[in-house]
């Protein structure tokens, strides 16, 4: 029996109805300072051991709150998830999401150079932008927060700089499919042919 959530509940308690709901454990909060007047900061909502133990998954919240010109069936948030306990990594999605919104679409096959290391544990330097890996397609697509919008959840995997040349040159789904691609590994090996 599905419950209707209360009118007087506001977007952001929405959204996070719908996160606690998925994932049952009390994250952890990182605000970003707004870098858009009248707008609040993107807020990065780090959930460790989840998936599973050692790992890290994050979320934003913020993103949404501007509009884009590609954004046609809603607006998206972003989620990361490391074989990782370094937050560092659903922060700087966070830092992105907050410094990008506007201008960068985060649309699937997106890639972003950070143009420095994201996490002292690793040297990948960039973002590609792809589908969530942990999230059933009901559970990141067209979340009801009571808006004129929708909010979809896009994933975000870090990948090495060099990387992205690769993507550009051989398309997504071969460096998807590449042995050494692990989503979640922020040491993996690099992909380069």
């Amino acid at each position: 029996m599905s419950q209707e959530l209360p009118e007087n509940k506001t977007p952001v308690e929405k959204f996070m109805d719908h996160l606690d709901r998925i994932f049952q454990v009390e994250p952890e909060y990182f605000r970003n300072v707004s870098e858009i007047d009248g707008i609040a900061g993107v807020t990065s909502i780090v959930y460790k051991d989840v998936p599973e133990k050692g790992m890290i998954t994050g979320i934003t919240y913020g993103l949404s709150l501007v509009d884009h010109p590609a954004w046609e069936f809603g607006r998206p948030e972003l989620i990361i998830t490391v074989d990782s306990k370094d937050t560092t990594w659903a922060q700087v999605a966070g830092y992105l999401a907050n410094s990008l919104r506007g201008n960068c679409p985060f649309s699937y096959s997106n890639t972003i150079n950070f143009r420095e290391k994201i996490s002292e544990e690793s040297n990948m330097d960039s973002f590609l932008v792809f589908a969530p890996s942990i999230l059933d397609k009901k559970d990141f697509t067209n979340i009801d927060v009571g808006l004129d919008y929708n909010i979809t959840i896009a994933g975000l995997y870090p990948i090495y700089a060099s990387e992205i040349a690769y993507i550009n040159q051989n398309g997504l789904e071969k460096f998807w499919k590449h042995p050494n691609f692990d989503m979640y590994d922020v040491n993996r090996k690099l992909i380069s042919e």
